[in-house]
């Protein structure tokens, strides 16, 4: 399975963004950008994952997503009229980043214009996600959405032989699929009785064959 990673890497630019850049290796639950806070750089997943959380009035740490290797993030600061962060990002597992200005990374764009190409599928991707979880994910189950996301994130992961491995909290995923951590946690046991999924702790271990099933 080709993943984000493997698709910026073949890039040109890439080559030119992984020297200019500065190569960031942060642990877990290290905070990289603050919500609201003034921006200047863009990012690049190397390994590992990222978290994006909002603080809403009914949530002070709520989950938007999960960004994977060969994501960008940072980036809508570079649009006109986005003069602050609008989430936080904070690591979710130890990870390797590229950090690169602004103004340096729409110089490089100049010569290596499919840079901007891949910046802006990302986020077409990411609005349509978007879009489909607001307009299917709340006719659907709560069973059909967490397996919905779980199938997303072991998508986005490194195969290991055959299977995804997965560390996520209950409280995350039920936040992700839109229902209680404690339903959360009863799907999961309902999923591994069945032979889809295997639970451990907070490890989630989900066969490749699973990514082609429904």
């Amino acid at each position: 399975m080709t993943t984000n990673f493997d698709r910026v890497s073949r890039d040109p630019g890439f080559r030119e963004l992984f020297k200019l850049a500065r190569h960031r290796d942060l642990p877990k639950n290290r905070v990289v950008i603050e919500e609201g806070s003034k921006p200047g750089h863009l990012y690049l997943i190397v390994s590992g994952l990222v978290a994006v959380r909002y603080a809403s009035p009914r949530d002070p740490d709520l989950l938007l997503a999960y960004l994977y290797p060969g994501d960008f993030f940072g980036e809508m600061c570079l649009f006109p009229g986005v003069e602050a962060r609008s989430a936080m990002i904070k690591t979710a597992s130890d990870c390797a980043l590229l950090e690169i200005g602004y103004e340096p990374f729409v110089e490089l764009t100049r010569k290596y214009p499919s840079l901007w190409l891949e910046l802006a599928g990302q986020l077409a991707h990411r609005l349509r996600t978007v879009n489909h979880r607001l307009a299917e994910m709340p006719a659907l189950h709560a069973a059909d959405r967490m397996w919905i996301v779980l199938k997303d994130m072991a998508a986005n992961i490194d195969a290991r032989g055959d299977t995804r491995t997965l560390r996520i909290t209950r409280q995350d995923l039920g936040k992700l699929a839109g229902c209680s951590r404690e339903l959360a946690g009863m799907i999961l046991k309902d999923f591994a009785k069945a032979g889809r999924i295997s639970v451990r702790g907070k490890t989630i271990t989900v066969p490749a064959s699973a990514l082609t099933s429904s």
